[in-house]
């Protein structure tokens, strides 16, 4: 593989590509089964890092912890020096309670009591209007993350259909049926991967084909889930056709389009289409 497609791959998983380099990474990942498929391995390398990186930080922090638990002194043995101090307050206390007082037999006069004037009352505070507020002070909507939006609404498909009538070993069954049990079973990764093995005619079914990008939704490839289902939204025969839009609509999330979303959930609302009431959940909490 040439240097720019490894470049184009990098940039493309970075969220990074210019225009220029997005038109040239979608014309290789549709003319080049190779290119097409290495973008897929990145992906899914990527996850597996960012994984094991997650669960070698979990443990150095446990080991972390139990070395300062094991370093941290016995507090019971401790006298605070709180207490010293108050048995020194009641000490000095003590002593000027038991010290006589001086007495003298000189009768004392009461002395007469001086007349204060009394303060001037304070003047009463003006009425002050309050500053408007110019447009720019005002607090701006915090932006929206799309990705985190993404994660609270998306569920791969699953339609009680889809449930494999026969199950078995990819020796045993067909490849289709092999790609189909395994996204059934939740194994979207292997499914991918299954995926890659189906014949061409196969690759290019509808249910294969919004299966497959169901899966790399779940693998955090939203662009490439997105050019499927556009081009099945632009072709419209299939049995999704209800559901298409809407899982659409959480690539263009998961990939921070956020006013796409927001026009292809307006649209189902409008044309009242599948996933309504989510849809309408969704474009609320976007607005």
């Amino acid at each position: 593989m040439d240097e720019i497609a490894k470049k184009l791959i990098e940039r493309y998983h970075q969220n990074a590509l210019s225009s220029e380099e997005d038109r040239e990474f979608q014309r290789r990942i549709h003319s080049d089964a190779d290119f097409a498929k290495e973008v897929q391995w990145h992906g899914l390398a990527l996850e597996a890092i960012r994984l094991e990186g997650e669960k070698e930080l979990r443990k150095r922090l446990a080991i972390k912890g139990k070395e300062l638990d094991a370093k941290a002194p016995d507090r019971s043995t401790i006298i605070p020096w709180q207490w010293g101090l108050l048995l020194i307050v009641i000490s000095v206390l003590g002593l000027w309670f038991i010290s006589p007082t001086k007495t003298t037999d000189e009768p004392t006069s009461p002395v007469a009591p001086t007349k204060k004037s009394l303060p001037a009352p304070p003047p009463s505070p003006k009425s002050v209007d309050p500053a408007p507020v110019s447009p720019q002070a005002q607090t701006k909507p915090a932006s929206i993350d799309g990705k985190k939006v993404f994660a609270a609404y998306f569920e791969p498909y699953r339609d009680a259909s889809l449930e494999p009538s026969v199950r078995g070993s990819v020796v045993e069954i067909s490849p289709q049926e092999h790609f189909r049990q395994l996204y059934w079973d939740g194994k979207y990764a292997a499914a991918l991967f299954a995926f890659d093995s189906l014949s061409t005619f196969a690759q290019q079914d509808n249910t294969n084909l919004f299966l497959k990008a169901n899966c790399l939704l779940h693998a955090k490839q939203g662009n490439a889930a997105a050019m499927i289902l556009e081009g099945m939204l632009q072709i419209g025969h299939s049995r999704f056709v209800e559901q298409v839009p809407w899982y659409l609509a959480l690539s263009y999330l998961q990939t921070g389009q956020i006013e796409k979303a927001k026009k292809t959930l307006d649209e189902i609302v409008e044309k009242k289409g599948g996933r309504l009431k989510n849809a309408a959940q969704l474009y609320k909490a976007l607005k």
